[in-house]
Formats: C-alpha cells, sequence, structure tokens
C-alpha cells in the first residue's frame, strides 16, 4: 500500500503512516483477526481511524476497495521496478508510461539498448549505474543459506583480524540472530586505524565489488553474492551499535518509539568531523559548542542519549551501566560468529 502511495505521488506523512502499520502488523503476535474480534485494532501503534478501518474492510471482504484503486492502470509486476536501488517511484512511472517498461528484465534490456536515455531525465551514466543496481538486485534476491553465510562471514573475519588494526570484532545483523537464511552480512569493529581495516577488506581476493566506501563504513559484494557491510565505531559507541545493527527493524523502530515517548533523541551520526558514531551511540552537545564532543567514558553506557527540556540539553545514561564500571575492549573476540555471552550480550 505504501509504495502504491508513493507512485501516486500521496502525500508522504501518509506514506511512512502505512509504513509503520505494516511494520506493526509484520511483528504482531497474535493472529491479528484475534484483534480485531475485540476491537483492539486501534490500540496497535501506528493503527489508526482510516487504516484500522481498511484492515477491517480486508478482514471482513477480503479486499480493500483504496488497494484496488492505487493498482489501476499499473502492469501486474510494477512494483519490482522500485526494488532496484536508485529508480524511484516517479521515474519507474515515468518509464513504463512512455517506454512501456514494467518489469526488471526490461529495464536491464533498455539501459544496455540506451533506448531509455532521455526520459524522465535519464542519461548515459544512469544507464549504467541502474545496470549496476540490477546485477545487484538479481544477486541480493538470493539468500545464502546459515552454514553458508556463517562460513562467509568466518573467513572475513580471519582476515580482518590477521591484518591488524582490529582491537574487537563482531558479526551482527540478521547472521547474528541466526536466521536460516541470510542476505547481508553486517560485521562491527572498533580500531584506531579505520583506513586500514577497511583497505584490509576491499583488498580480499573475495571481495568481487565494493560498492559504498567512507571514513568509517564500507560496503562490498561479496564473491558468493552475499553484501558484506563493515562497520568502524568508537570503543564507547560498541555496545550500542552491537544492538543497534543486530536489532531487525521492526526492534529498531520500537526502539526509537520508546526513545520518543521518554524525550529522548536517537542520533545518527556526529555532526562534527569526526568519524561518525553508531547510530544508537548519542552525544551531549552542550549549548553553543559546535562539533562533536568527547566520547563517554568506559563507566558509561554507550547509549547515552541527548534530551531536550526546556530548551536545555541533558544527558541520561543506563542506571545499570554507570553503576557498574566495564573494562574496554582491547582484543578482538575469539570466536566473532558467536561470541561469549558476555560484555557483546548485555549490550
Amino acid at each position: 500500500m505504501a509504495s502504491l502511495l508513493e507512485v501516486r505521488d500521496e502525500s508522504r506523512f501518509r506514506i511512512r503512516a502505512w509504513q509503520r502499520a505494516a511494520q506493526t502488523l509484520e511483528t504482531l503476535s497474535e493472529d491479528v483477526t484475534v484483534v480485531a474480534a475485540r476491537g483492539g485494532l486501534r490500540a496497535l501503534p501506528g493503527i489508526g481511524k482510516e487504516i484500522g478501518a481498511r484492515i477491517e474492510e480486508y478482514l471482513t471482504t477480503g479486499r480493500i476497495e483504496l488497494l484496488e484503486r492505487l493498482r489501476e492502470n499499473l502492469p501486474p509486476n510494477f512494483l519490482s521496478l522500485l526494488e532496484v536501488r536508485g529508480l524511484g517511484p516517479r521515474t519507474a512511472r515515468a518509464l513504463w508510461e512512455v517506454a512501456g517498461i514494467d518489469t526488471v528484465e526490461r529495464l536491464e534490456e533498455a539501459c544496455r539498448s540506451g533506448r531509455i536515455i532521455g526520459v524522465a531525465g535519464i542519461q548515459k551514466k544512469t544507464c549504467e549505474n541502474l545496470l549496476k543496481a540490477i546485477a545487484q538486485h538479481k544477486a541480493g534476491r538470493a539468500r545464502a543459506l546459515l552454514t553458508a553465510a556463517r562460513e562467509v562471514a568466518r573467513q572475513v573475519a580471519l582476515a580482518l583480524s590477521a591484518h591488524g588494526g582490529v582491537e574487537r570484532l563482531e558479526i551482527a545483523g540478521s547472521l547474528r540472530r541466526m536466521r536460516e537464511t541470510v542476505k547481508d552480512i553486517d560485521i562491527l569493529v572498533t580500531s584506531t586505524d579505520p583506513a586500514r581495516v577497511i583497505e584490509t577488506l576491499v583488498s580480499l581476493p573475495s571481495v568481487a565489488e565494493v560498492t559504498a566506501r567512507g571514513d568509517t563504513k564500507v560496503s562490498v559484494r561479496h564473491q558468493d553474492g552475499l553484501a558484506i557491510d563493515l562497520r568502524v565505531v568508537a570503543p564507547e559507541a560498541f555496545g550500542a551499535a552491537l544492538q543497534y545493527f543486530t536489532g531487525s527493524k521492526a526492534h529498531n523502530v520500537r526502539l526509537r518509539e520508546m526513545a520518543v515517548r521518554r524525550g529522548l533523541k536517537i542520533t545518527s551520526v556526529c555532526p562534527g568531523s569526526r568519524p561518525s558514531c553508531a547510530r544508537t551511540a548519542a552525544r551531549s552537545t552542550p549549548r553553543g559548542r559546535a562539533g562533536c564532543p568527547r566520547w563517554s567514558s568506559a563507566r558509561t553506557c554507550a547509549a547515552t542519549c541527548t534530551t531536550t527540556r526546556s530548551g536545555r540539553t541533558a544527558t541520561t545514561r543506563s542506571s545499570a551501566s554507570s553503576r557498574r564500571p566495564r573494562p574496554a575492549a582491547t582484543s578482538t573476540s575469539s570466536c566473532p560468529i558467536t561470541p561469549a555471552p558476555s560484555r557483546s550480550r548485555r549490550a
């Protein structure tokens, strides 16, 4: 529903509302029919009057009139185009209306032939980028079995550790959650030399392509088709980063909602020139002072959040973490795939 609203150029607030509602239903612990039967739909996070009525309509009739209207005049496989990175809803719709492109396969053919150059501002370079994105899309659709992904992660982790520069390394994401199949591998590292760690990864013979690269993070495509995302964070941010990048999408949405209700702000990056923090590693920026603040000490929880009340900025820390000091991590985990239930488990 949200994707179709985006194609129709609806309000971004309405689109976001449907996205949140979908996340709520995906993570519901009981059957939605049971919730609806007791009149509890509108008590669910993100389910308001309009969306609740649409859900009830579907449960009663097996269809949603709004959804059918949004699908009118669009080809059946149109939404698959939106899975290609770099192709927005408006451009996808223009390609369909002008060039009749309704599948990823037809888009690939059109990019190779160049017949869509000039449509919706598409240039030769755009076609080249779309072809790369299509290749990634095709490779990414095939999920690897847990055992295969664990082996790839193990080999990469060993290579990173062997070349030095790594103080601590853990595997995050769906692999750490032990999902049956894995689409990509998330690796979290602390290091005083991020550039060295990143260069080690991109130089591995098993890396087929570097898809993105920055000062503290890099994304590559492994020869087996798996995407690998490496992030280097400060030691004090490691615990917060580990729980964030291990958590599912629903987990992190819920985490942000809890923070908002408490008047807290979970930040994405530090605003200054220093390397970016983990998304849940928070900062406390005194009034009138620019740039990144100093990192919290090892005695404080890395998940420190900035909260603003009455125009003043205060810092809220986890009381459990502040009561008990933690020794700084100085060595690479002995087994990055199945870490011991110590600091990383409690982070």
